[in-house]
């Protein structure tokens, strides 16, 4: 015959936890992780530093441009920041970063009426000054979709799309939508 220790709950735990804070026996050795003898390589923090610096870079154009935009964190269908409109109505874009790089390795996307996918390119040169401006290439989610539906597509050229799709103003498509 087995005996089960009781499971204690979440307030049991804290409770035991905070009566043993002043008693030094009650806890075990410290772990300690040394350093690494090697400097930590730029492209392991990059990508992710640098997708929340495009969707903050988006967002802040949109607010110069009077856009009531919001960023969105943990959001299905790849929205990233939502634009307000009016109650009921809003625009909604799907943020991706390209690093040193203009094509685009072609992902499955959400496409449908108010929806836009933003491309933030940052170059090799923008990569090792801080401050540069990335480019930004916005595109309607649906025209994109249809544009790409008949090819066979790996990796793309952002700009050749731009110029395909007929955008000259990327940003002006969004405010006038906005509006």
């Amino acid at each position: 015959m087995t005996i089960r220790k009781r499971k204690l709950t979440d307030d049991e735990i804290e409770a035991q936890v905070i009566a043993d804070l002043d008693d030094p026996s009650a806890w075990g050795e410290a772990i300690y992780v040394p350093p690494s003898k090697s400097p930590r390589p730029a492209w392991v923090t990059l990508g992710r530093h640098l997708e929340l610096s495009a969707r903050f870079h988006v967002l802040s154009i949109l607010h110069r441009l009077g856009a009531e935009a919001t960023l969105t964190n943990a959001q299905p269908d790849n929205v990233d920041i939502t634009v307000v409109q009016a109650p009921g109505r809003a625009i909604t874009i799907d943020v991706k970063t390209l690093v040193g790089t203009s094509l685009w390795f072609v992902q499955p996307f959400s496409a449908r009426k108010h929806h836009y996918v933003a491309f933030v390119l940052y170059s090799r040169k923008a990569l090792d000054n801080p401050v540069a401006t990335p480019e930004v290439l916005v595109f309607p989610s649906v025209r994109l979709k249809e544009l790409l539906q008949p090819r066979v597509v790996g990796k793309i050229n952002i700009q050749t799309l731009a110029k395909e799709l007929g955008i000259n103003n990327h940003w002006l498509q969004l405010v006038a939508q906005a509006a």
